[in-house]
This record gives C-alpha cells, sequence and structure tokens, in this order.
C-alpha cells in the first residue's frame, strides 16, 4: 500500500509541478495584493487619510453614472469615511456581457481610472493567472478549462499533503533530522520530507479553500447557464434611476444590529435584486466581510430579505471562512508572511521529489539491468 502511494505521489508531483508552481508562486505573491497595489497604484487605489466626509452613496452613483454613460454598474466595494483605499466599482459595458473595473475617489466622486478588463493591473493579472492559467479566454479552448484545471490542482494538492503524511506516518520521529554529512540522496530526502511536513497543514488549508471556490464558481455557471442560456448582454439599466442606495444601506444596518456595509451587488441580469453585503458583528477573525446580506428589489427599493451569518450553523460559517483562509487575510502581516513562505516551499519540495524520483528511477533501471 505505502509503495504504491509513493509511486502515485512521485508520478502526480511530475505530472503537475509546472502548473501547480505557477498556482503557488503567483498565490504568495498576490497575499500582498493590498501592498504591492498601495505600491504602483498609489495614484489610483490608495489616497491619503482625511477627516472629509464621504458624498452619498446615491450622489456617488449619479456620479459614476454621468462619467461613465456606456456603462452599468456591477457591483461597488466601499469602505469607511477615513480609509486610504479608493472604491473599486466593477461596470457592464453596454451592449455586452463584459465587467470592467474602475477606481472612486468617494470624497470627490471623480472615476479616478478608465474601466478597464479584468488583469489589466499587475495583481489582477496574477489573480487571473492564479485561478485560470489564463486559459479561460483562449479562442478554441473550453471557457471554462482554466477552472477546471485549478480544481484539479486542488485535488492534486490535497492528496500530495495527506499521501506525504501517510508515506512519512512516523514523521514527527525525525522531523528535525538533515544528514548533512551523508550522500545528496540522504540530504534531499531529509529536507523534502521536513519542508513537506512543515507546510502540509497550510498546503491542506489552501487545497481544500481553492477546490471550493474553483468548484463552486463552475456550479454557479453550470447552474445558470449549463443549457446553452447565453449570459445577459446588458442593454439598459436594471434598478430606478432614483433608487435612494443610501436608504437601502442605512435599512440593511437596522435589520443587523451592528452590520458594517461593504460591498453593493446591482442586479446584473433581470429578476436580480439589488444587494448589500457586509459583515455582523462578531469575534471570529475568520469570517469574511461579506458573509450577512439583504435584499431589496432593484426599482421599488422594497425589502424582501436578510442573510446573517451569525444565525447560521457551523457550516456556514465554515465555508464563509474559506475566504479569509485562502488568502491568509485574517492574522494580519505575520500570517501574511507565514502564507507566502508555504506558498514557496512547493518550489523546494520540487526540487527535490525530482531528484529524489530520478535518482530512484534509475537505481531501478540499473537493477533491471
Amino acid at each position: 500500500m505505502r509503495k504504491t502511494l509513493h509511486k502515485w505521489h512521485g508520478w502526480a508531483g511530475i505530472i503537475f509541478m509546472v502548473p501547480f508552481l505557477v498556482v503557488c508562486l503567483t498565490g504568495s505573491i498576490i497575499v500582498f495584493k493590498k501592498e504591492i497595489d498601495a505600491w504602483l497604484l498609489s495614484d489610483l487605489a490608495y489616497m491619503e487619510p482625511t477627516d472629509q466626509p464621504r458624498l452619498s452613496l446615491t450622489e456617488l452613483n449619479r456620479q459614476i453614472n454621468a462619467q461613465l454613460p456606456d456603462y452599468e454598474m456591477g457591483s461597488w466595494e466601499i469602505f469607511p469615511a477615513g480609509h486610504d483605499e479608493a472604491d473599486r466599482i466593477f461596470v457592464i459595458e453596454r451592449g455586452t456581457d463584459e465587467w470592467s473595473k474602475s477606481y472612486l475617489n468617494p470624497y470627490t466622486g471623480e472615476v479616478l481610472s478608465a474601466p478597464a478588463e479584468p488583469g489589466h493591473y499587475l495583481t489582477d493579472w496574477l489573480v487571473e493567472l492564479h485561478y485560470t492559467l489564463l486559459l479561460n479566454d483562449i479562442k478554441g479552448l473550453d471557457e471554462h478549462l482554466g477552472l477546471i484545471i485549478s480544481f484539479i490542482l486542488a485535488l492534486f494538492l490535497v492528496f500530495m499533503g495527506i499521501s506525504g503524511l501517510i508515506i512519512y506516518r512516523r514523521f514527527w520521529a525525525r522531523l528535525f533530522t538533515l544528514r548533512w554529512n551523508q550522500r545528496m540522496l540522504m540530504v534531499f530526502s531529509d529536507l523534502h520530507k521536513m519542508f513537506g511536513t512543515f507546510a502540509s497543514p497550510v498546503l491542506l488549508i489552501l487545497g481544500i479553500t481553492g477546490g471550493y471556490y474553483s468548484a463552486i464558481i463552475y456550479y454557479e455557471e453550470w447552474k445558470e447557464h449549463g443549457d446553452g442560456a447565453e449570459h445577459h448582454i446588458m442593454a439598459k439599466r436594471l434598478y430606478a434611476d432614483d433608487l435612494n442606495i443610501d436608504a437601502l444601506v442605512i435599512d440593511s444596518q437596522q435589520r443587523i444590529d451592528g452590520f458594517k456595509p461593504t460591498y453593493l451587488l446591482y442586479p446584473f441580469e433581470p429578476e436580480l435584486p439589488f444587494t448589500v453585503f457586509g459583515r455582523a458583528p462578531t469575534e471570529n477573525p475568520l469570517l469574511s466581510n461579506y458573509g450577512s446580506v439583504s435584499n431589496y428589489d432593484p426599482f421599488t427599493g422594497e425589502y424582501l430579505s436578510t442573510y446573517n451569518l451569525n444565525e447560521q450553523g457551523i457550516g456556514a460559517k465554515t465555508l464563509d471562512s474559506f475566504r479569509r483562509l485562502h488568502f491568509g487575510t485574517w492574522g494580519g502581516l505575520t500570517v501574511k508572511i507565514i502564507w507566502c513562505i508555504v506558498g514557496l516551499i512547493p518550489l523546494l519540495l520540487a526540487i527535490t521529489g525530482t531528484y529524489l524520483w530520478y535518482q530512484r528511477r534509475n537505481k531501478r533501471v540499473r537493477k533491471n539491468r
């Protein structure tokens, strides 16, 4: 059993090594997406903290529509007054189903950048590479191929972590053993076991959470368009021109005591509601900023429903925690550094694992001869 598992472990590592390393290296970088954007996009994504109040959401929405007449709002990431990040707006060009991203100064109402396609900015391009390997937009290929491969790589990561712990099931007995005075095969074997064991808990978390997101995105797409139905082409505004967005946000705060709105999702297809996402009060650092929502009729503003994550069971809270667990944003800079380092460890595992596989293969060949 262990010999067979060892063989599968080695062959899986060889087969998936290149795309897996791409995913791991890009993941290590985008752990610091916020910091990189602050450096590269200092004139767009970030601004000096100020005591000046934000314009009302309704007024900002009006100014966005005036400055981008060929686009309709799709979603809007909002931040509290005094925050150093510019709001991020995601718009859909009329006559298409294509989403674009812009930055907004919430204190002046100025749209700071022309709408740009996903992947236009470096860190967004790295996110696309991380999740889809840039395969989704290649003509002639299945538009979901990138997601499918990402899901397979997540399963591979989980398999490698579990199989490695089974193969070296007494790993704790020699966890800190490094036989530097032995031949290279022994040194590489010790390095592979040591770093693989240290990294396996985080890598398993990344594999499970990453696989979940790839699967859920694919499932939602299949559910909505699996029968061949085309994406909705944005031909007209799908909410009332005089919709009082501030009133909806205030109402959402009254529905959940202590609720902090973080994200507005506009109806991008007919029959969809206007949704206010946010964070309900909690001491759990793993729960995301988007776990609770309130829905409204986009034309009348009538209240429809509320989903309070605090009232849900352990299953819903566990799934919501996947966002922060995957990106390492739940424990400040220390956790980000750990996640970044663990994301680089597969490079060492690939080098040592390939060397071990090659040496053992040569040994078998010589023995057979």
